[in-house]
């Protein structure tokens, strides 16, 4: 079932890149373990952006939810390309949007599916606070 159109109420960036100095994925600069979890609030519409900066395909998995691919841009500019999923394939150097329904209160990692990299440290945590 599609998600029903609405404004997010909040957006996440994440930045999906590797740190040159070491083998470490990261997202936003940072690894897991010494990441800041990305907050999110009971009932909320969660916009999570996607920027890949890296020259391999990313496929981000979200634990406990489900989202909607967000193709469109601007207010009442979006598009959806059907089906709810868990994981998406962020291609190189390019940007995705999906659309999240917090509708499943508790801490539910976020990571990449090539698990090289996320044991490297591409991960993180969507939050949910009060």
């Amino acid at each position: 079932m599609r998600l029903a159109p609405r404004e997010p109420d909040r957006t996440h960036v994440l930045t999906l890149g590797m740190d040159m100095s070491g083998y470490r994925w990261t997202i936003n600069g940072e690894v897991y373990g010494e990441h800041e979890p990305l907050p999110i609030g009971r009932g909320e519409r969660v916009r999570l952006r996607f920027e890949n900066r890296t020259m391999m395909f990313h496929p981000m998995h979200l634990h406990g939810h489900t989202f909607q691919v967000n193709t469109g841009s601007g207010t009442g500019a979006r598009k959806d390309t059907g089906a709810r999923k868990d994981t998406v394939i962020v291609l190189p150097m390019q940007a995705l949007e999906v659309d999240v329904e917090a509708d499943n209160p508790g801490q539910w990692l976020l990571h990449c599916h090539n698990l090289y990299h996320g044991e490297s440290g591409m991960m993180t945590v969507l939050s949910y606070v009060d």
